[in-house]
């Protein structure tokens, strides 16, 4: 039933690099719109889990989120959607399927360059070691090419007004905000062309 989905986003990255916690589960497919069984995955998901929320009436769109788990104050957010093509095939670790991080990286750019969370500046302060702004920059072009934007996205990833009031992440390698911040400013400075 879920075999069309893959881990998405920053449960995803932190499963493979352990940088912080992840409170949702987000699960995305790109198979053709309309053909998945919503219907039989909320049938599962209301007889596997004591708790789950109504995803609301009406047709699926694109896509449908619960909370699901033992209580309403054990529950966790889980998202299944479609969306556009995947760049790159799954990563599949332990019997889970997942983005690879440049899928996400891809995806977290999509985020920012829309406003941003401070989850995702935080994603992205992960890999910065590993990816140059410029390399960031072309997996949001390949993954998202009809809303690609490099001058906003170049703007907005320095930008943190939107985020600095969000939640701090329970990061694993004891950071904080400010640090996270400086370090991504000082990386596109020394990074960008």
């Amino acid at each position: 039933m879920f075999e069309q989905f893959r881990l998405v986003g920053g449960t995803a990255l932190s499963l493979q690099i352990g940088h912080r916690l992840s409170v949702d589960i987000d699960l995305f497919t790109d198979a053709a719109y309309d053909s998945i069984n919503f219907n039989a995955i909320d049938n599962y998901l209301r007889e596997t889990f004591p708790y789950v929320t109504d995803p609301g009436p009406g047709p699926v769109a694109i896509g449908r989120s619960y909370f699901i788990g033992t209580s309403e104050e054990e529950a966790i957010k889980l998202d299944l959607y479609y969306t556009d093509q995947f760049i790159q095939p799954e990563l599949i670790v332990e019997n889970i399927r997942m983005d690879t991080i440049e899928e996400i990286i891809a995806m977290k750019v999509d985020v920012v360059q829309r406003g941003g969370r401070k989850k995702d500046f935080w994603d992205l302060h992960e890999v910065i070691e590993m990816y140059s702004p410029e390399q960031m920059i072309d997996l949001h072009y390949q993954r998202y090419p009809y809303s690609h934007d490099e001058a906003i996205i170049r703007s907005n990833f320095v930008d943190f007004s939107t985020a600095d009031d969000d939640f701090e992440p329970i990061c694993m390698r004891g950071k904080h905000w400010e640090l996270i911040k400086l370090e991504i400013i000082e990386h596109v400075k020394e990074n960008t062309r």
